[in-house]
């Protein structure tokens, strides 16, 4: 299997590796995704015994964030390697982990690549962070007798139905894993649905409602005070000509309002920026409205001499991590790619303030969060774009019920804390 495996991947390597070099997508220290490594790094990696930490994205980046810190105070005598595997992810982790662990691509699955990371990181520990299945990776790490485990898990609707077509060559792969701690009952049954040891499958909740987000930077508050802030947040294409299609509607009617949208890839900004100008309102760039650029350069109006954004003028943030703070500093949030694309995107931050939130029909990958801020009427959810149109007007025009919703968002998210202690608990019976 692992033969046929390995072919695969190199076909597809054939065709996605170009589409790096032409999209720019690829990053500095991709090679070490083949396991290149300097002999700085190396020397790094082999000073102390490893636990290893796997994130794909920014959104995992995020959870290793917060729980890096309680695995630091429980094993002190271990160092950290984390590995990622998306540029922004990376690019991230770089910046947010650089004092707490040593960060490096995570490896394409190649057997050969495999080998090459577990001959030399040679973890006592290793945790994936939600449900991500290498099997060359796996089956090195179990012929290394390094224990395994998942936290945070969770199995889409797609995947699933994508894993189920391949299931009698998953159940192997599955048990070289030796824990599952995964988000909620129906994502345990579906692992072991797909040949999961149920004794090694356990429910610990989603770690996402422990992650309380920190203190925003207030310099952006200071570009307006008294005015209300709508962030759109992790937007994809599709969604943001619905965004300011509703903007260019609600400034008409309630001028007090600004929109800043923030893009789950940056590299969009100046597509962002185009649709922007074509509905005839002006846009500026987050990086220069934070900066020490004088206002009227990037034409920025003054009140009482600080810079204010005016209300034909949107914002696009144009860096990554400013997403958190700026949930804090609103009054509404849309959380995008549930309008167009479809998945969803994480509501918890945003509700963790306490705002009010506004998310479109297509999140299956939150369902479970989605029902539970449903159930007791803590959020909005739409089914297209006039209604999406609709809610909008309705909730800037409706303080007592955003602040309802605000008040109901954080009641939902204490009464699921706790999974992050209920996984590290499970993790000491793999790491004594």
């Amino acid at each position: 299997m692992f033969p046929v495996y390995d072919f695969v991947l190199f076909l597809y390597a054939l065709l996605y590796l170009p589409y790096l070099l032409v999209t720019g997508r690829g990053y500095a220290g991709f090679s070490m995704r083949l396991g290149r490594f300097s002999p700085e790094v190396r020397r790094h990696i082999k000073q102390n015994a490893n636990i290893w930490v796997h994130a794909v994205s920014v959104g995992e980046v995020m959870l290793i964030d917060a729980i890096l810190f309680r695995l630091r105070q429980l094993y002190p005598a271990y160092q950290f390697i984390v590995t990622v595997t998306t540029r922004t992810g990376y690019q991230l982790a770089l910046e947010r982990l650089k004092d707490k662990a040593l960060v490096v691509p995570s490896p394409v699955d190649f057997g050969f690549t495999a080998a090459r990371f577990v001959e030399l990181i040679d973890p006592k520990l290793y945790i994936a962070v939600e449900t991500e299945i290498w099997p060359n990776l796996y089956r090195k790490l179990h012929l290394n007798a390094t224990p395994t485990m998942v936290i945070n898990g969770r199995i889409s609707d797609a995947s699933f139905d994508r894993y189920k077509l391949v299931r009698i060559f998953l159940k192997p792969i599955l048990n070289y894993i030796r824990l599952w701690c995964m988000q909620t009952r129906a994502d345990a049954d579906r692992i072991i649905k797909l040949g999961a040891e149920p004794s090694c499958v356990c429910v610990t909740g989603n770690i996402k409602f422990d992650e309380l987000p920190k203190p925003a930077d207030a310099s952006v508050w200071q570009l307006g005070q008294g005015l209300s802030w709508w962030v759109a947040g992790s937007t994809h294409p599709g969604e943001e000509e619905m965004v300011i299609s509703v903007y260019s509607k609600l400034v008409k009617f309630y001028p007090r309002w600004r929109l800043i949208i923030v893009p789950r890839h940056i590299e969009r900004t100046p597509q962002i920026m185009e649709l922007i100008v074509r509905r005839g309102l002006k846009a500026v760039k987050f990086k220069e409205v934070a900066s020490s650029a004088p206002p009227s350069r990037i034409g920025l109006s003054l009140n009482d001499g600080k810079a204010v954004v005016p209300s034909d003028t949107v914002v696009v943030v144009d860096t990554i991590g400013q997403l958190r703070s700026l949930y804090s500093l609103a009054s509404l949030v849309f959380v995008g790619k549930s309008l167009c694309v479809g998945g969803g995107q994480n509501v918890i931050e945003p509700a963790s303030y306490g705002k009010a939130v506004i998310i479109g029909p297509l999140v299956q990958n939150f369902r479970d969060i989605v029902a539970c801020f449903k159930e007791h009427d803590a959020i909005v959810q739409v089914e297209g774009k006039e209604a999406f149109e609709k809610a909008v007007l309705a909730l800037c025009a409706d303080e007592d019920r955003r602040r309802m919703l605000g008040a109901a968002a954080k009641e939902v998210i204490a009464a699921n804390q706790g999974a992050t202690q209920r996984s590290l608990e499970r993790l000491r019976t793999l790491l004594k």
